[in-house]
């Protein structure tokens, strides 16, 4: 009976010009989601631009919806799905209208700026972040757990900001840059500003 069901829908899908494919990655699950916003007491959102980075414009429009992605594979010590007390959760960014993660382009340099875009999601330190008990979400890269190893220089990764927490943008298409100094954590907010 298996075998004729598992015959019809592989014929199907060949008529149909469906494919069957496996999940990427079981390992992640998500853990919390809303729009990427900055810190402080506005929750201004991010958005994305033409080239697929986080951006912020400033004006509310189009604010970029994701999702964190637990994922347990990318720390020694995994949680139980909550962040409490003094407890991180680490795992990818997830952005599902374009069905993929974020990730630091030139993530293997020294010292930061780093800079992101999407890309397929995979557990790949370039695409390592971690929410800590408060909401605030950083980028952490190849930075282990006990501090001993740090990415860039500092163990947690935040967008350029002035002190307000208001997005300091030096690139064109105004794409944000992750830095150790004069840095915001992101934050989820439940509606765009």
């Amino acid at each position: 009976m298996f075998s004729a069901l598992l015959t019809a829908l592989v014929a199907s899908s060949s008529v149909y010009g469906a494919s069957i494919v496996s999940r990427q990655d079981t390992t992640c699950v998500t853990r919390y989601a809303g729009i990427l916003a900055t810190s402080g007491d506005s929750h201004m959102s991010f958005s994305i631009s033409p080239r697929n980075q986080i951006a912020y414009i400033g004006d509310g429009n189009n604010p970029l919806i994701v999702e964190f992605q637990e994922c347990p594979a990318l720390e020694s010590n995994p949680s139980n799905g909550t962040a409490s007390g003094n407890a991180t959760l680490t795992g990818r960014l997830y952005a599902p209208h374009y069905g993929k993660c974020f990730a630091v382009t030139n993530q293997t340099n020294p010292e930061p700026p780093y800079y992101t875009t999407l890309r397929t999601c995979s557990t790949a330190y370039s695409q390592r972040w971690r929410v800590q008990s408060n909401g605030n979400l950083f980028f952490t890269g190849v930075t282990d757990e006990d501090g001993t190893i740090e990415q860039g220089g500092c163990t947690q990764l935040g967008y350029k900001a002035g002190s307000d927490g208001t997005p300091v943008i030096t690139h064109t298409n105004e794409q944000i840059t992750l830095e150790c100094d004069n840095k915001a954590p992101f934050y989820f907010a439940t509606t765009a500003a």
